[in-house]
């Protein structure tokens, strides 16, 4: 046992004393917080949107420009939430008057539920300014001004000649180049791109969808219909469909009206609405309520799938590299004249076992260090999701889950890393393996949803899936079969797995040659046994 600590100990040394290593470790998360980073900064970094908008009808011009300013304002109410946020005081030390605090809450209630409404709503109280009011005796004396976003969508003028009543098909054409980026527009002075065309033909009302047009429609011709919308930018959405939506209703209430129904009576009814409480039978009574960090406890299993795998496949690399290497440089044959085959099999695994197992505590030691110098709103959410990970019961299974994985997968590729002695015979038997590991990554998300489904119990009693499935499974209290049954069947299977890879490991890390080919294995191992 000595002799095998002493390897381990050499192992781990080799390893974490290298700038590779820590290199490699720091690479995850230091390319996490760039995207989490750049993401969020990009993410209030879009490009100011021309449009140009044709009205032939005169009847809808207000209801788009009603959708620019809904939309402009709905940014900034996300941007004033997020604002309040960062710079709100704690509430249970000062707390504030309850009139105000309500009309507050209720707003943040209504931006979610019924976003449209509480914009019209905010709108009509004043907007901005009285939001800064309702929210200035909740801030910290310390809190920097709010800063309204710029307008992100703005309406230019068509160029110089063209007569917005000329035939539809004409306007399209005469603007397809600046559509296109081949001409720019003059506005204020300056020469900008046009992102998108609003054009509302004159017949445009008989485009006009109601229950009794509906089959005429889909039997006549294809063609543009109702307004058309052009922009070369197919994945900028946001105008398109708050154009589409602020039509529509504009479109209902001129229905309305049209049959004497009171608009504002039916907007009343369209703001009624029935809370649903979302309740957890597993819980204890008084307390079955489902919380956010409930939520994220039910998804948690699958990060802990991903931290075995991305653990598991830095592991394997370090167990092969190092195999191959010491047996192409003869340093194996200097070592087996001191210790057997079997203790130097052992103190690889746990040398490179307890490798792995400092690549996730430096993990998860980075991100505790990047929550404290980086703190806002997002990152909030991250600690509070970390909170929820590391103080929850899925610990003990994550510790056993990982510990049975790398055993039973260390083992083999140990034995495929004897076997050869380069690398590049390495990869052509490491295939079979890679994809068997891919088939629980790509069936995470559906185990995930239906955690003690067919296919998800199935699995589980597969060996070489269990340990990523029943992570799976663990925050979804599996039957007490499936628990007990599968790590039965686990256990007896990372015996088996060490066991003939002992017996692998043991003939192949003297041999020289080609690879052997599975026949010739199956022979090595029979006449071992024999």
């Amino acid at each position: 046992m000595r002799v095998t600590l002493l390897i381990a100990w050499r192992e781990y040394l080799e390893n974490v004393k290298t700038k590779g290593f820590w290199i490699g470790v720091l690479l995850v998360p230091i390319v996490f917080f760039l995207i989490f980073f750049i993401s969020s900064r990009l993410a209030t970094a879009t490009p100011t949107r021309y449009y140009l908008l044709i009205d032939q009808t005169g009847s809808y011009a207000d209801a788009v420009n009603s959708a620019i300013r809904r939309e402009h304002q709905r940014r900034v109410m996300q941007d004033f939430m997020r604002y309040l946020q960062e710079n709100r005081i704690a509430t249970a030390d000062t707390p504030a008057p309850q009139a105000p605090s309500n009309q507050l809450n209720q707003l943040i209630d209504d931006f979610g539920n019924d976003e449209v409404a509480a914009l019209d709503e905010w709108l009509s109280n004043g907007g901005l300014d009285f939001a800064l009011q309702m929210a200035r005796p909740y801030l910290r004396a310390d809190a920097p001004g709010f800063t309204e976003p710029r307008q992100q969508f703005i309406q230019v003028n068509p160029p110089a000649g063209m007569n917005p009543d000329s035939p539809a098909g004409q306007i399209v054409e005469a603007l397809r180049p600046y559509l296109n980026g081949e001409l720019r527009l003059d506005h204020d002075g300056d020469r900008v791109s046009l992102f998108a065309l609003i054009l509302i033909p004159h017949e445009v009302n008989q485009d006009i969808v109601r229950p009794d047009t509906l089959q005429r429609l889909m039997i006549e011709g294809a063609g543009p219909r109702g307004v058309q919308y052009w922009a070369g930018n197919l994945t900028d959405t946001r105008l398109s469909n708050a154009i589409q939506t602020s039509l529509n209703n504009a479109i209902r209430q001129q229905e309305y009206a049209d049959r004497g129904i009171d608009i504002e009576a039916v907007r009343d009814v369209q703001r009624t609405r029935l809370p649903l409480s979302r309740l957890d039978p597993g819980k204890a009574e008084g307390e079955e309520e489902v919380s956010l960090a409930d939520t994220f406890r039910q998804w948690a299993p699958m990060g802990f799938v991903y931290l075995i795998f991305i653990s598991l496949m830095q592991s394997v690399q370090y167990l092969l590299s190092n195999t191959i290497e010491e047996k192409s440089n003869r340093i194996i044959e200097v070592l087996l004249a001191s210790v057997t085959p079997g203790e130097m099999m052992m103190g690889k695994l746990l040398g490179i076992g307890a490798t792995g197992i400092t690549t996730i505590l430096a993990w998860i030691t980075s991100f505790f260090v990047f929550l404290q110098l980086y703190q806002t709103v997002e990152t909030a959410v991250i600690a509070d999701i970390l909170d929820v990970l590391l103080s929850s019961d899925l610990i003990p299974f994550f510790v056993f889950y990982y510990l049975c994985c790398y055993a039973l997968y260390a083992g083999i590729f140990l034995a495929i890393g004897s076997l050869c002695n380069t690398l590049k015979e390495a990869q052509s038997l490491m295939m079979p393996l890679m994809m068997i590991l891919v088939v629980p990554v790509l069936t995470m998300s559906f185990i995930a949803q239906d955690p003690n489904g067919t296919l998800a119990r199935v699995m589980s009693w597969i060996p070489l899936f269990t340990p990523f499935t029943m992570m799976n499974r663990a925050a979804a209290q599996p039957p007490m079969i499936d628990v007990i049954g599968t790590t039965v069947v686990l256990l007896l299977a990372v015996v088996a797995v060490m066991w003939l890879s002992g017996r692998v490991f043991r003939q192949g890390i003297l041999r020289t040659g080609q690879p052997p080919r599975v026949v010739e294995l199956w022979r090595m191992i029979r006449r071992h046994q024999s």
